[in-house]
């Protein structure tokens, strides 16, 4: 029986891999490296800012420290969402609007900072439709461990089998299966290649995803 929907937000509901993109290859600039390149960034979608500073690190052999890079990484990208002027991808709206409508619950769970996630929410004015939303701060381990997606049905006081995730990168979708939940693997091009083969279904736009969809996985109709 289908409960709940836990949207990732990266990807999913605002494509920000490339603004992410951006502001990282102005830091990492600074230190000298001219090769750091978007599939780089790729392989930590899904991941705290955290991960991607240290991986960048051991890589580049960089004369920081992954707090230092992510504090400055986490400011830059927050001025940047302040700055920019977007909106959400295309066909969300839509989709929210289906699930209110049928009664269905829904929450956020992204790697991102609580900071993040509301200032997208509040950007986009579509707060009220989720009961909360838990970030990375929340949990001890992060995507691709199922701690926040367990979090967030926690919140929600839902079982994990009675919840659909959507997700568009490999860690979150690995995330969503290792928390016993349903997962739609999101295919966002801007996310890189992300590997979202072990998603229940894989769907190329928001308008795929109907009531029919998302009822008949939690049900187990639909075999991955």
């Amino acid at each position: 029986m289908l409960e709940a929907v836990i949207f990732d937000m990266d990807g999913v509901i605002m494509d920000s891999e490339p603004i992410h993109y951006e502001t990282e290859l102005e830091i990492i600039k600074r230190f000298g490296v001219t090769d750091y390149a978007p599939e780089d960034h790729a392989k930590y979608v899904g991941m705290r800012t955290w991960d991607l500073w240290t991986g960048n690190i051991a890589k580049y052999g960089l004369d920081t420290t992954a707090e230092a890079l992510t504090i400055e990484g986490d400011e830059a990208y927050i001025n940047a969402l302040r700055e920019k002027d977007f909106g959400p991808i295309e066909g969300l709206l839509p989709l929210l609007n289906r699930i209110q409508s049928n009664g269905i619950r829904m929450i956020v769970a992204s790697s991102a900072s609580r900071e993040n996630i509301k200032l997208v929410l509040d950007k986009f004015a579509i707060t009220d439709f989720f009961e909360g939303y838990v970030s990375s701060q929340d949990v001890k381990k992060t995507k691709p461990n199922p701690d926040i997606f367990l979090l967030a049905a926690k919140t929600l006081d839902v079982s994990p089998e009675h919840c659909v995730v959507i997700e568009d990168a490999k860690h979150g979708v690995q995330a969503a299966i290792s928390a016993g939940m349903k997962c739609i693997g999101y295919r966002n091009l801007n996310s890189g290649n992300q590997d979202l083969s072990k998603a229940h279904i894989i769907v190329n736009t928001h308008d795929n995803i109907d009531l029919k969809l998302l009822e008949e996985l939690t049900i187990d109709a639909l075999k991955h």
